[in-house]
């Protein structure tokens, strides 16, 4: 009975030890979809699109000084959102930033390739 276990075990032990698929790395250095959110208001009612210049190398914001529900948006700390490949970088991450001067991102594709963007953000 132990030699069968013993077998059986072996057996699993080099069945389950498969290499993994290996994913060809992108060269999609893209980012698309850019938006801020005010901190501390709703997601969907605070929330200002970007729309990139035609060279798609800059990105324009404009936001109110208070959103609809009257919070008052500070530039110095608006989070910053956008869409990037899934094996992609972007550095500085996105997340909480201070936008009140024009912020560069770069974006880093899974075969090192760097694309940067100027993100501007203005009040109206």
């Amino acid at each position: 009975m132990k030699n069968i276990f013993s077998v059986f075990l072996i057996a699993v032990v080099f069945v389950s030890c498969d290499s993994p698929d290996q994913r060809p790395r992108n060269d999609d250095n893209t980012l698309s979809a850019i938006w801020v959110n005010v901190p501390g208001a709703d997601e969907n009612s605070a929330r200002y699109n970007g729309v990139f210049n035609v060279s798609k190398d800059s990105v324009f914001i404009q936001v109110p000084f208070k959103t609809t529900s009257g919070i008052d948006i500070n530039l110095k700390k608006l989070k910053f959102r956008g869409s990037i490949p899934s094996d992609a970088t972007a550095i500085p991450a996105m997340g909480l930033m201070d936008m009140s001067t024009p912020v560069r991102i770069d974006v880093i594709s899974g075969l090192q390739h760097v694309k940067s963007y100027i993100i501007k953000v203005t009040q109206k």
